[in-house]
């Protein structure tokens, strides 16, 4: 079964619904200054050498992406408030739900 892209689409934004307004600009600049990208990629894909998952564009709901920047499983560094606080998370949260949908990041939805 197809599930239309347009759909797929509006379920990200309901889960996205909670969480603060950010600024994606600002985010992307964040991003890359606090070096997320070593791991995760520029546009949040995964790291070129596996070491870091893909987080974008399919984003954690917001308490799940506060909740892993703020208590890791894994091998992520901890990131507290300190030295990423609420605004800078939600800037960059918004940058990570910007980032386009293609075919490879909806493999399940496009079977």
């Amino acid at each position: 079964m197809r599930i239309p892209i347009a759909f797929a689409t509006a379920a990200m934004l309901c889960a996205h619904a909670e969480a603060p307004a950010g600024d994606a600009v600002r985010g992307k600049a964040l991003f890359t200054h606090d070096m997320c990208y070593t791991c995760h990629g520029t546009a949040g894909q995964g790291g070129d050498r596996g070491s870091g998952p893909r987080i974008a564009p399919n984003v954690f709901p917001w308490e799940g992406f506060v909740q892993q920047v703020r208590h890791p499983r894994e091998q992520m560094p901890r990131y507290s408030a300190k030295f990423v606080d609420e605004r800078d998370l939600a800037d960059i949260y918004a940058y990570l739900v910007s980032q386009p949908a293609t075919s490879k990041s909806l493999p399940a939805l496009l079977k």
